[in-house]
């Protein structure tokens, strides 16, 4: 299945990937201009390819796997979502322009769109997985949790990861987490989550059509989940555009040395300062967490 997106401009595929390249090597593959990664179907796993067009602009998607012709116009939709193709950033540039110490930043790169991961569960347990972790360590657990717990799928004669389920995950041990490094804690928070979910007692599809506040109770009324989780689902599960982590150490390691401050500033200097962001903070922090390299 060959699926054509087209593209809301400015938007620029290198720097939209970026991230997925350094930061989400347990996720994709970056072969030859393409991003490759394994997504959920109907039918069962299906491998996602997604690069710029050659013949026209925008991005091509290509899916390979037992894909339900019916299923190609929700597959399109999912793509789009999680690329950003429909999202228009002007009203944030226009707006981002008043601020002459971050507006250089936002400059460099043009075009930066959030990338979503597949799906909600996907984005709270890593989110979770990366609690308090430097993202090179979260991405070896998260690579880890994928080949204990995930299934595989078969394309072209190579073997594929899917990113587990929940009804995967609620069938382990937390001895089992324990002995890929998790520790006790977290791996509590990720098995009772899923179990949770596997037993019909939490959905978090409902999330999707609720008030940021509302998602905010909702995800922090559960076992592990702080404001600083329940913030990274709103941007990189819901693509929310006015939340600013400001717990965050990257975050306010980069305010400190782009706005000058002699010491790095605590989460209320942050938010006092990003106040004249919203409501496009998501997108502000984005850009700035880009700076740490």
């Amino acid at each position: 299945m060959r699926i054509h997106l087209p593209l809301r401009y400015p938007y620029s595929f290198a720097h939209t990937t970026k991230r997925l390249k350094s930061f989400e090597k347990s996720i994709y593959v970056y072969r030859e201009g393409a991003f490759w990664r394994t997504i959920r179907g109907r039918k069962g796993p299906l491998l996602l390819s997604v690069a710029e067009d050659s013949e026209r602009p925008g991005l091509i998607a290509e899916i390979f796997g037992e894909a339900d012709p019916e299923e190609e116009e929700e597959l399109k939709g999912r793509i789009a979502h999680m690329f950003g193709t429909d999202v228009d950033l002007t009203p944030f540039y226009e707006q981002m322009r008043q601020d002459p110490v971050l507006w250089p930043v936002i400059e460099q790169r043009i075009g930066m769109h959030l990338v979503l991961d597949a799906s909600l569960y996907e984005c709270l347990v890593k989110t979770i997985i990366s609690q308090q972790l430097n993202l090179s360590f979260a991405g070896t657990l998260i690579e880890r949790f994928i080949q204990l717990a995930g299934d595989t799928g078969q394309f072209a004669g190579e073997t594929w990861k899917v990113f587990p389920a929940a009804e995967q995950v609620a069938c382990l041990r937390y001895e089992d987490l324990r002995h890929l490094q998790f520790n006790q804690r977290k791996a509590e928070y990720i098995i009772d989550l899923s179990r949770l979910i596997a037993e019909g007692k939490l959905d978090l599809e409902t999330l999707t059509g609720l008030p940021d506040d509302e998602v905010m109770k909702k995800l922090t009324a559960l076992r592990g989940i702080g404001r600083w989780t329940a913030e990274c689902l709103l941007m990189f599960g819901l693509r929310r555009p006015d939340l600013l982590p400001a717990a965050d150490i990257g975050l306010r390691n980069a305010v400190g040395r782009l706005y000058g401050l002699p010491a790095r500033p605590d989460e209320s200097e942050v938010r006092r300062i990003g106040e004249k962001w919203a409501p496009y903070r998501s997108y502000a922090t984005f850009y700035l967490w880009d700076t740490l390299g």
